[in-house]
C-alpha cells in the first residue's frame, strides 16, 4: 500500500492529470494526497487519469505529456488529430 509521501511524489511527477468527475485537466496545485490516494480538490473525486507521453498531432508530432495519455487522438481518413486541441495549455477563465 502506498503512503502519503508516495502520493505526493506521484503528484509532483504528474504535474497535471485528467479528472473524469470534473471532466477537465487538474494541475498539481489542485491535487491532494490522502490516505486513500490522490484526490481532486475541485470535486473531491479520486477518478483521475495519469498523464502520458504521446506524439501529439496538434504539436506537429512532438512528444508531449498529454493529460489524457493520448486518449483523445483520433485517426481519420486523411490525418491524425486530437479532439481536445490542447485545451489544457490555455489558461482558465
Amino acid at each position: 500500500m502506498l503512503k502519503l509521501g508516495d502520493y505526493r511524489n506521484q503528484i509532483r511527477k504528474w504535474e497535471y492529470c485528467y479528472c473524469r468527475d470534473c471532466d477537465r485537466v487538474i494541475y498539481s496545485s489542485d491535487l491532494e494526497a490522502t490516505e486513500s490516494g490522490i484526490r481532486c480538490s475541485k470535486c473531491g473525486g479520486y477518478n483521475l487519469e495519469a498523464p502520458g507521453w504521446v506524439l501529439c498531432p496538434a504539436e506537429r508530432g512532438s512528444a508531449v505529456k498529454c493529460p489524457r495519455a493520448g486518449k483523445g487522438i483520433i485517426r481519420g481518413d486523411y490525418e491524425v488529430e486530437c479532439k481536445y486541441h490542447c485545451i489544457f495549455r490555455e489558461p482558465e477563465r
